[in-house]
């Protein structure tokens, strides 16, 4: 048996709070610190249906990656999506903690299950920080390959059914960039173009970035945000169940929060 402020603390020995942007939030949002957790649910998003999941599965508390709410909120009622899963989580005293921008930094976060995914080594952080935090990987493929060849490769490892891909096909690369989630922005390319990367892959790629980006020779891959950092939950219940063993049920949500279709 153990209470909500263990968990907080393996997780923030791992992914320390103040790590996070300043913009974000992150740590126990929803609970009290003393409560009695025995069995965790984790979870890229805390969506209505993995709400139910919790509900009908008698968890006691969710670790997810992304913020239940981002920003602060006026009211609390049924009337909003936001409002019914906060209303639903205390009603079945059900905790819930975030671990974001400070997971993605960590060592053996979500840059580093993305970077083992496919295949970059040794992956140093794009955008460093202190003590080897830092957003993003850099990292080298054993050998230099057709651009082509690893767009079929990342989209065979990360068990995508489509990808969207933008450069010379028959480039060779070898030097790869990556930020899991949306690292679509000048900040995160402009460091990957800086590092002399043959290819960049992240989520949420838009045509104005892409068309800059191409014009200074870099490849680029699409993996979509929740590919790029739905790895991160097995290696969430891994560290759970070595800090915990037995004294706590621990589990993957079962929910596909992919919230795009393709044909």
């Amino acid at each position: 048996m153990i209470n909500a402020e263990f968990i907080i603390k393996i997780m923030n020995e791992w992914a320390p709070e103040n790590r996070a942007d300043e913009w974000d939030n992150v740590g126990l949002l929803i609970g009290d610190a003393g409560q009695v957790v025995h069995k965790i649910l984790v979870a890229l998003d805390v969506t209505e249906a993995v709400v139910n999941e919790a509900v009908t599965g008698g968890f006691d508390f969710i670790i997810s990656h992304h913020p239940l709410v981002y920003n602060p909120i006026k009211r609390v009622t049924s009337a909003d999506s936001t409002g019914r899963k906060m209303i639903a989580l205390i009603k079945h005293g059900i905790g819930c903690f975030c671990a974001h921008t400070n997971l993605d930094k960590a060592v053996g976060g979500v840059n580093d299950c993305l970077a083992k995914k496919i295949g970059i080594s040794p992956a140093e952080p794009l955008i460093a920080e202190e003590d080897g935090f830092g957003i993003g990987r850099v990292g080298y493929l054993n050998e230099g390959i057709p651009f082509l060849q690893l767009v079929s490769h990342v989209k065979n490892a990360l068990n995508l059914k489509n990808i969207r891909f933008s450069g010379n096909p028959e480039k060779i690369v070898k030097k790869i960039g990556m930020c899991g989630g949306d690292g679509s922005s000048s900040r995160y390319i402009g460091a990957a173009i800086e590092k002399n990367c043959d290819a960049y892959i992240t989520g949420d790629l838009r045509y104005h970035c892409v068309q800059d980006a191409l014009e200074s020779g870099i490849a680029l891959i699409d993996i979509t945000h929740y590919c790029g950092e739905i790895i991160v939950i097995d290696a969430i219940v891994s560290r759970l169940q070595l800090a915990f063993g037995k004294n706590v049920e621990i589990f993957p949500s079962s929910v596909n929060g992919q919230v795009f279709s393709s044909m």
